[in-house]
């Protein structure tokens, strides 16, 4: 206790003779000749440019939620969230409907500069945005693949989250008739 006593009085000292302060500035004062500036380096940014921080809606856990988020924030960053959602669930669609490309996908045993190669020509014959084209070779170079229904299924909440879209499930104990279910679909 007496050691923690004398350790903060020490700092309060530092403080006080401006060895230690609580910001950075470009220059400094030698600690040994005070009348000697030292100059310190500082992360240099490029005036009038900002990257805007980009807000996922909705908060997803674990690997897929991960990735479904990264690809939103890649998404948003380009406009491109509809068009993404499009090709991702095209992508889905194709694996499930194609057993070939499905074993493929499942396959961890395949290298993977060959599922990264099999994943650009893929996008590249169906022309895929960069941004999803991009994605699903860092997918398949994590060997993620196998998990890409759960990651478009995350991806497709996001997405309808950053249209303002909500999902909702009706139960009826009566039938419907066609024009209430129409006027509910909208």
């Amino acid at each position: 206790m007496a050691l923690r006593g004398g350790v903060r009085s020490g700092i309060s000292l530092f403080n006080k003779l401006g060895f230690l302060t609580s910001q950075r500035s470009t220059l400094q004062r030698s600690p040994v000749a005070p009348s000697i500036l030292l100059a310190s380096r500082n992360y240099a940014n490029v005036p009038g440019q900002k990257e805007d921080k980009v807000k996922v809606p909705l908060a997803m856990f674990g690997g897929s939620g991960n990735y479904a988020s990264a690809l939103y924030i890649a998404a948003v960053k380009a406009n491109a969230v509809e068009k993404v959602e499009s090709e991702i669930l095209q992508f889905v669609e194709a694996v499930k409907n194609s057993a070939v490309t499905s074993q493929f996908i499942k396959d961890l045993s395949v290298a993977k500069d060959i599922r990264v190669k099999a994943i650009q020509e893929i996008c590249a014959e169906v022309k895929f945005s960069e941004v999803t084209k991009n994605f699903l070779v860092v997918v398949a170079e994590n060997g993620r693949l196998k998990n890409i229904d759960t990651i478009a299924k995350r991806f497709v909440e996001l997405a309808m989250a950053y249209k303002g879209e909500v999902k909702a499930t009706v139960t009826t104990v009566f039938v419907s008739s066609t024009s209430l279910m129409a006027s509910l679909s909208l």
